[in-house]
């Protein structure tokens, strides 16, 4: 038995996996007489901590989002205090899917590597990394998934997960989530262009359709407060962090995921990028070979891209104020299609 007498659990989740991934550890340590918690850190704001006398287990669950931790997460884990002993765990769900029987890993890139350094550098050491393939909610990308395999991707990952939290009790190491290190790194790439720029082109692609009635509930409950009123209709800021809750908790399905806004975006990104840095390059003189302007081109880029996304979408937010952009916007999206579904699961429950 390991020499701890409580658990806490810090989490961040979209759509619920990381909360039910949490809540089934915190259930074992239960199980086995420790004190275990199980806390939210929407917004950052309101989180407990550890009393003072405690010696605790911490846990760091938290979805993978372009190959990497939450955002929201590694700013938490970055701000985390010092002084509550020394061991920690990383949890990171996964985009998990189904191909017939057969059930589909997600990627982790960055998601267990970065959160484990940064707490490396604040004192703590990582016993415990375990990527969990819950049902993926990426919604822009797919239907959510059937009822049937959402419940059959739970059931195959609760006594998963339930095992890695009896290991952590009887004192045991568990370093699963490092296997796939060679693949994760070769990914860190993409990681870091998402963490980047990426994120903040993706928070540029969602919209509120004419079924909205300003209901409040995306507003309320976005976990970063990333989203606001503009012209009396909602309106997504650069901070938003792509985690599906709002798409996926709207009761009359009126959040869509821009498809036909997103590429027009890429489409004006790539003249504009190229005019730039044509100009640039013709106005310094600068060999198309040197090694310090393609490096260079890469950071101007992701800054045309983030303006090019910011523009196009508060011009377009306004536009659909009138009804032939409003049908524009909807109908060359892919989530307007019949049978499209959002990722329901816990969909009654406070994420």
């Amino acid at each position: 038995m390991a020499h701890w007498d409580s658990l806490y659990i810090y989490y961040i989740s979209g759509t619920g996996n990381a909360r039910l991934s949490s809540e089934w550890v915190a259930e074992e340590f239960r199980k086995n007489g420790l004190r275990a918690s199980v806390h939210q850190i929407d917004r950052l704001e309101n989180i407990s901590m550890p009393a003072a006398n405690e010696k605790p287990l911490i846990g760091f669950a938290f979805p993978t989002h372009g190959f990497n931790a939450a955002p929201i997460m590694l700013r938490f884990i970055a701000g985390f205090p010092r002084g509550y002993g020394k061991e920690v765990f990383l949890l990171n769900t996964r985009a998990g899917m189904k191909l017939s029987r057969i059930f589909m890993p997600g990627i982790t890139g960055l998601a267990l590597i970065l959160p484990a350094f940064l707490l490396y550098l604040k004192g703590y050491r990582c016993i415990g990394f375990r990527p969990v393939d819950l049902p993926s909610n990426w919604i822009p990308l797919h239907p959510g998934l059937r009822t049937k395999v959402i419940e059959s991707i739970i059931t195959h990952w609760q006594p998963v997960v339930r095992k890695f939290a009896g290991k952590l009790i009887s004192g045991k190491k568990v370093y699963r989530g490092l296997f796939s290190l060679p693949l994760d790194l070769l990914v860190s790439p993409i990681a870091a262009g998402y963490y980047i720029g990426g994120r903040f082109f993706l928070s540029k692609t969602f919209i509120a359709n004419s079924n909205c009635y300003n209901c409040g509930i995306c507003i309320k409950e976005c976990p970063t407060a990333s989203i606001i009123l503009v012209n009396n209709r909602p309106y997504w800021k650069l901070t938003c962090e792509s985690c599906m809750r709002c798409m996926n908790l709207c009761p009359r399905k009126a959040i869509e995921a821009a498809h036909g806004i997103a590429a027009g975006m890429i489409f004006l990104f790539s003249l504009a990028n190229g005019w730039l840095l044509m100009t640039i390059a013709g106005k310094l003189g600068i060999a198309e070979g040197a090694l310090w302007w393609k490096i260079l081109t890469q950071f101007i880029g992701i800054g045309v891209m983030v303006a090019v996304a910011t523009v196009v979408y508060l011009a377009v937010h306004y536009a659909m104020a009138f009804k032939p952009i409003r049908w524009l916007a909807r109908f060359t999206s892919l989530t307007t299609i019949p049978g499209w579904r959002r990722y329901r699961y816990l969909k009654n429950k406070r994420q």
